[in-house]
């Protein structure tokens, strides 16, 4: 009896063992068929999130090609609709972006200097051929400041600003550290004064400040493209890394993105 009863408990063992197998086998297939799941819905969004932001900054390298925009400021209007569209990707791109991530972040500061740069150089040629249509010095002062109402880009009436200042000899007359963009159109306006001599002069400086923007878009087309990508490859390798079984799918973001860059400046080299 004992040796029957012993097989029997034997066979109880195994069978309890095969059943509790089956069983561990069955939750961990479970488990691992959701985080499969899960991790083909976030790769598969994260692909779409990147065509979509491949897609703006491809419209945003569009809208600042020096070619077109040297197109575009033949006529001399105002061209508030390209500024709008400008306007539009900037803020797509951004709001595709994380404010929290590294190349994010470096991301939003060139993209935003881009937009300022951009409209500078807009804003720029639409004064000058404004103000050159001028028949005397009365229309000269009057235009300038129709000019100065329709400049929306703080950048460029710092640079009026700076160029009154240099040629008048004057101090700056707002000492706030951020002034508002009213606030600097009015110190533009009073540092000109009706000033019909010093605005041909600041026409004739107009022309530098245009080539200096043409070089600062070049300069920040260039790294956008650098920062975007490496920003992409990144998110492919983390796409990758994050589909592998533990402990093979954990995505270390700084050493991923010094490895890109040294690659990156390897391959310009």
């Amino acid at each position: 009896m004992r040796i029957g009863e012993l097989e029997l408990a034997i066979i109880d063992i195994i069978t309890f063992i095969g059943l509790l197998i089956t069983f561990l086998t069955g939750v961990l297939n479970l488990f691992q068929n959701k985080k499969t799941l899960y991790i083909n819905n976030i790769t598969r969004f994260r692909v779409i999130w990147i065509t979509t932001l491949r897609t703006h900054i491809s419209s945003l390298k569009e809208l600042s090609n020096i070619t077109n925009l040297y197109v575009r400021t033949r006529d001399g209007r105002n061209k508030i609709e390209f500024r709008r569209e400008l306007e539009r990707v900037v803020s797509l791109i951004k709001m595709q972006l994380n404010f929290t991530g590294t190349l994010d972040c470096q991301l939003i500061c060139k993209v935003d200097a881009l937009k300022a740069a951009l409209n500078s150089y807009l804003l720029a040629y639409y004064c000058k051929n404004t103000v050159n249509k001028a028949e005397n010095d009365n229309e000269v002062i009057d235009k300038f400041k129709e000019v100065i109402d329709v400049i929306t880009e703080k950048k460029l009436l710092e640079q009026l600003l700076n160029i009154a200042i240099s040629n008048k000899k004057i101090e700056a007359i707002n000492k706030a550290e951020t002034p508002s963009l009213l606030e600097l159109k009015n110190e533009v306006k009073l540092a000109y004064m009706g000033d019909s001599i010093l605005i041909k002069q600041m026409i004739k400086e107009i022309d530098y400040m245009i080539i200096n923007y043409e070089s600062e878009i070049e300069c920040l087309n260039c790294d956008i493209d650098k920062i975007v990508q490496i920003y992409l490859k990144a998110e492919w390798v983390r796409c990758k890394i994050e589909t592998k079984m533990w402990p093979y799918n954990r995505y270390d973001e700084d050493k991923v993105i010094k490895r890109l860059q040294k690659e990156y400046e390897d391959h310009w080299k």
